[in-house]
C-alpha cells in the first residue's frame, strides 16, 4: 500500500481561463491556451498519470492490471473494475453549456443505442461517451455563478415580464408552467428564438447593469457572443446561484444546470455524458436532453464551508459514487486517517507532507497524490494548507 505522486490531464476548451490553472500548477502559459478544466481520475478519454516504482503509469492502466491493489474488494463490487469517480479543478471565464446528464438507467440505455447506431465514441453525432451516470457537486474556490435547475413560476415570471415583447412567453407560462414553456422555447425555430431575443438586446444595451445578482447581468454578458442562441432563456427560467469560496452545491443526474463564472473544485461520478440545451458552440441534441432531463422547480440548496481546520466532511450527496472532505492546516498542524478505499488527494494552497507506512510524499500547491485501499496517513502542513480529499464513501470510513 503505498501513495502515489499524480499527474492530471488539461482540457483547453474555449471558456476556459489562462491564467488561474497554470498558476496553481506552476505551468508556463506563454501560448495563452484556454486551461478550461484540470481531470485527475481514471476516465479513458483523459486518464492521470500516478508515478510508480516501476515508473509512470496511466492510472485506468494500472487499475485494469491490479484492481484489488488500487480500488479494494467494496468498490469493485459495486463498481466493477473501474474508479468510480472523477475530480476537476475548473476555471469558468466565460458562460458554458446548459446541459443535463443521464442517470444509471439512462446512461446505460443511451450508451448501447449509440453503440448500435455504429457511431464512434469520438462521433459528434454520439451522446453518450460510456455507459455510467454523471451526477455532480462542486466546491467554489472563488466567487462562483451558475444557473441550477428551473426557477418556480412566480419567479419566472416576474423576470419575464420585464420585457412586454414577451406577454406571449408569459401566457403560456400560465397554460402549462415553467416546464412547458422551458421545452417549448428549446423546440422553437430558430427565427423565432431570433426574433424574440431581438427586443432583449435591445432593453439591455440601454440599461444600466444591475450586478451579478439579476439574471441581465449575465444574459449581457452574452451580448456579440451568443446573441441568437436559446440558451439566453436560462437566465430567466434556471435559478442564478451565487457562490462564496468554501461552499459547495450538488447537481443530481438529469437537473439542468450550467457554470457562469469563477473557479471551483469539481467532483463526480466517472463519466464524460453530457446533454447540451445552448450556450455553446458543440452538438446540441434537444430531443436527447429533454429525453433524460427533470425540469420540475427546484430550490438550491448551498452547503455552507465545513468549519474548522482538520479533516472535515461536506454533506455526502453522491451516492456510492462519491464524497468530498476538506483538509485545512495550519503551519505545522496534522491530520490521520485511514483510505478504506482509493483516494485521490489535491492540494489547492500551501504545502502538505504526507506520511504512510510505505514512505513521506510531499505535495505542493497543484500537486495530487493517488492513495490506495487499506493506507494510514499523516498530513503535516509546512505552513497554512488547503486540500480536498475525494473518496468513494461505499469503502467505508475514517
Amino acid at each position: 500500500m503505498s501513495a502515489f505522486p499524480m499527474h492530471g490531464l488539461a482540457q483547453h476548451y474555449a471558456w476556459g481561463g489562462r491564467r488561474f490553472i497554470p498558476g496553481m500548477l506552476g505551468l508556463d502559459n506563454a501560448g495563452q491556451q484556454h486551461f478550461a478544466e484540470w481531470w485527475l481520475g481514471a476516465h479513458e478519454e483523459a486518464p492521470s498519470v500516478i508515478a510508480t516504482p516501476q515508473g509512470p503509469q496511466p492510472l485506468h492502466y494500472a487499475i485494469a492490471h491490479q484492481p484489488l491493489a488500487f480500488l479494494g474488494e467494496a468498490v469493485i463490487r459495486r463498481h466493477g473494475p473501474r474508479l468510480p469517480f472523477l475530480m476537476k479543478v475548473l476555471d469558468v471565464d466565460a458562460p458554458l453549456s446548459i446541459q443535463a446528464h443521464p442517470d444509471e438507467a439512462q446512461a446505460r440505455e443511451g450508451f448501447a443505442r449509440d453503440n448500435a447506431a455504429g457511431l464512434a465514441l469520438g462521433d459528434p453525432r454520439r451522446n453518450y461517451r460510456d455507459s455510467y451516470p454523471k451526477p455532480e457537486m462542486m466546491v467554489a474556490l472563488s466567487p462562483f455563478w451558475l444557473l441550477h435547475g428551473l426557477r418556480p413560476d412566480a419567479q419566472i415570471d416576474a423576470l419575464l415580464a420585464r420585457q412586454p415583447e414577451w406577454q406571449p412567453l408569459r401566457e403560456r407560462l400560465a397554460r402549462e408552467g415553467g416546464a412547458g414553456l422551458h421545452r417549448h422555447l428549446l423546440r422553437l425555430p430558430q427565427e423565432e428564438i431570433t426574433a424574440l431575443l431581438r427586443p432583449l438586446w435591445r432593453r439591455l444595451t440601454a440599461d444600466g447593469d444591475a450586478g451579478p445578482d439579476d439574471p441581465d447581468h449575465w444574459a449581457r454578458r452574452l451580448v456579440g457572443i451568443r446573441t441568437e442562441d436559446r440558451g439566453v432563456f436560462g437566465c430567466y427560467l434556471l435559478n442564478l446561484v451565487g457562490l462564496r469560496p468554501g461552499e459547495a452545491i450538488f447537481q443530481p443526474a438529469r437537473l439542468p444546470h450550467a457554470y457562469l463564472h469563477g473557479r471551483n473544485i469539481e467532483l463526480m461520478a466517472n463519466s464524460d455524458n453530457v446533454l447540451r440545451a445552448g450556450l455553446t458552440d458543440k452538438p446540441v441534441d434537444v430531443e436527447a436532453l429533454l429525453a433524460v432531463m427533470d425540469d420540475a422547480p427546484v430550490s438550491p440548496r448551498v452547503m455552507a464551508a465545513p468549519d474548522g481546520c482538520g479533516l472535515r466532511a461536506y454533506p455526502r450527496c453522491g451516492g456510492d459514487y462519491f464524497a468530498l472532505d476538506q483538509l485545512l492546516l495550519g503551519e505545522g498542524e496534522g491530520a490521520v486517517w485511514r483510505s478504506a478505499g482509493p483516494e485521490v488527494l489535491l492540494v489547492v494552497d500551501g504545502s502538505l507532507s504526507l506520511r504512510h507506512a510505505a514512505g513521506e510524499l510531499a505535495l505542493e500547491q497543484g500537486q495530487s497524490a493517488l492513495l490506495q485501499p487499506g493506507l494510514t496517513c499523516e498530513a503535516r502542513a509546512g505552513r497554512l494548507a488547503l486540500a480536498y480529499r475525494a473518496f468513494c464513501p461505499l469503502a467505508g470510513g475514517w
